[in-house]
Order: C-alpha cells, then sequence, then structure tokens
C-alpha cells in the first residue's frame, strides 16, 4: 500500500514514517506538512490510504473536493486526533474515515487501524457500487449520470468552459433480443459499453437510462471534438464482434449537444442539454439510424439540428 502522510510537526512525521516502514505492506510514503500541498494524479490513490491530522484535515477536504465528490473519495483516510473524542467521524458518513488519537499510536494499532479502513472502504466502494452503477453493463446509473453532470455543468457556467452530452438509442435492440434471445441482448448491452468506454476519456461518463438508451458526459469537449467522438464511436461499434457466439455489428443513434462560449450560459442546465439531445436524436433516428445529429442551441433555433 501507498502512504499520504500529513503532518505539520516535523518529529511526528518523521516518527510515523518510520513506524510506518514497521508495517510490511507499505511499500511508499510521501510526505506534505499541509493539506493543500497533495497532489491529485490519476491512478495516484490505487491501494492508498491518507493518514493526516485532525489540524490539516480540512484543507485535505478542500484539496480532495477539486477532482473527487464525496462520493468519490479515492482511499480511506485516518485523522490523526488530538484525543480520543476530539473528531466526530459521523458527520463524514461518505467518507471511509476513522480517528485515532496520535500520542496512542503504536506499529501494531496503526497496522490494526490501516487493515480495518481497507476493509471498510472495500465495503462502502461495493455498496456505492450497487446503489451507483449498473449492474449489468457496469456504466453508471441514471442517478449518478445527472449527479455527475449536474456538478459538471455548475463547473462549465463557473469557468466558462466548453461541455458536451451524446444521448444513445440502440436501433437494432428488440431484434435481437426477439432473434438471439435475453441473454444475446445482455451481452449487446454490455458489449456496446466496452466499446464506447475504450474510445472515450477518463474525465468522460457513460451512463445507462433504461433499456438501451445511454447518456455520455464530455466535460471540456468542443462540438468539433464531439463530433470527431460520434464518427469513431460508429464506426467501432459498425464493426462486426462475436457476442454471446453471434457475428454481430451494434448500431445506435445519437443525439448530441455541445455547449461553446458564454452567450448561452443561462441556457445550460441538465434539463435543457438532456431536453434538446433527445430532440438530435429523434432527428438522428428519422434520417436514418447508425448516425448522429447536433442540436444548437447557440443560434436558439427551436429543434434546429444538423445531421451527420
Amino acid at each position: 500500500m501507498n502512504i499520504f502522510l500529513i503532518n505539520e510537526n516535523a518529529k511526528e512525521r518523521e516518527w510515523l514514517t518510520a513506524t510506518l516502514k514497521v508495517i510490511s505492506q507499505v511499500e511508499e510514503i510521501v510526505c506534505h506538512e499541509r493539506g493543500y500541498e497533495l497532489e491529485v494524479e490519476e491512478n495516484s490513490f490505487d491501494s492508498a490510504f491518507i493518514l493526516v491530522t485532525q489540524d490539516q484535515f480540512i484543507p485535505l477536504r478542500r484539496q480532495l473536493s477539486k477532482q473527487y465528490s464525496a462520493k468519490e473519495l479515492p482511499c480511506p483516510i485516518l485523522v490523526l486526533s488530538e484525543s480520543f473524542d476530539s473528531f466526530d467521524v459521523s458527520g463524514y458518513r461518505n467518507y471511509t474515515v476513522d480517528a485515532f488519537p496520535s500520542h496512542a499510536i503504536t506499529p501494531q494499532i496503526l497496522k490494526y487501524l490501516l487493515n480495518t479502513l481497507k476493509r471498510d472502504f472495500r465495503k462502502d466502494l461495493h455498496l456505492k457500487r450497487l446503489a451507483h452503477y449498473d449492474a449489468l453493463t457496469g456504466a453508471c446509473n441514471r442517478y449518478l449520470f445527472s449527479d455527475r453532470a449536474k456538478q459538471a455543468i455548475t463547473s462549465s457556467r463557473r469557468q466558462q468552459e466548453c461541455i458536451a452530452f451524446m444521448y444513445f438509442d440502440l436501433d437494432k435492440f428488440k431484434q435481437i433480443n426477439d432473434k438471439y434471445g435475453h441473454a444475446t441482448g445482455d451481452e449487446y448491452l454490455r458489449a456496446f459499453v466496452a466499446t464506447v468506454t475504450a474510445n472515450i476519456r477518463d474525465m468522460d461518463t457513460l451512463g445507462r437510462f433504461g433499456g438501451d438508451e445511454f447518456g455520455l458526459l464530455l466535460p471540456k469537449s468542443t462540438e468539433e471534438n464531439t463530433k470527431k467522438l460520434a464518427k469513431r464511436i460508429l464506426n467501432a461499434l459498425s464493426k462486426s464482434q462475436i457476442i454471446d457466439g453471434h457475428k454481430l455489428s451494434i448500431a445506435t443513434s445519437i443525439g448530441i449537444v455541445a455547449f461553446e462560449g458564454t452567450e448561452t450560459v443561462e441556457l445550460l442546465n441538465y434539463k435543457n442539454i438532456t431536453e434538446w439531445a433527445d430532440s438530435a436524436l429523434f432527428a438522428a433516428k428519422k434520417k436514418g439510424k447508425h448516425q448522429f445529429a447536433v442540436y444548437e442551441p447557440a443560434k436558439l433555433k427551436q429543434r434546429n439540428v444538423e445531421v451527420a
């Protein structure tokens, strides 16, 4: 495991570092004096723990909140408190967090606390996955997707950054179910999610709205980049693959909404983008399916779409 140790006291930091080295599972220890100094990098929290003093816990939370929400906290946190009752963990139920006074820490106790937190964190991840992810495909469910979308929209409005959204509806899912059965239909949906996921960025979010309808949130994506991505996804899906023993391709229609600039920032909300994407999706299906259509809210024209 990797440990991020945040402690403003140099002597305590040295003692904790030496104590952690006694624990065989610890591979790397990264020390900081202040919570805001923690560098948040992709995959830096894999198999990690954060040990932080009580005074630096709030600055740490602020630093983590720049990239992670409370529901997606990347690793468990052990707060080194001033006394047994000076830190109330019940106020942070969305976190996997525990507290223990630093003056009472021993190598054996520290090893026990880390192992307990590791177990609890795995349980929390499992429960959150059940609550926020589609059990069949692994995509976000509607609840988590809308939550992430609203956060991204708020950030886009505040930072005046571009943002885009795709709405998918599979074109021949009913025929697949009728012809090959529901087991093949399930694999068809999984193959769709796997193919789309392979073509998007880590910052993008794919969600299942139900049945064969999906949404894709694309922060910091221009309209031009979103069009290129739609073409790449359609090309990838159109290639035949073996799905539950059958050689099949996947067909989908895509509705796109892309916001750029500040002239329409007052229109940027979750209700509008989903409605406009649905309108563009309808246009794509009407045109002939397995293609995309772009709704253009910046021009303020009702149901004005560009069909690829």
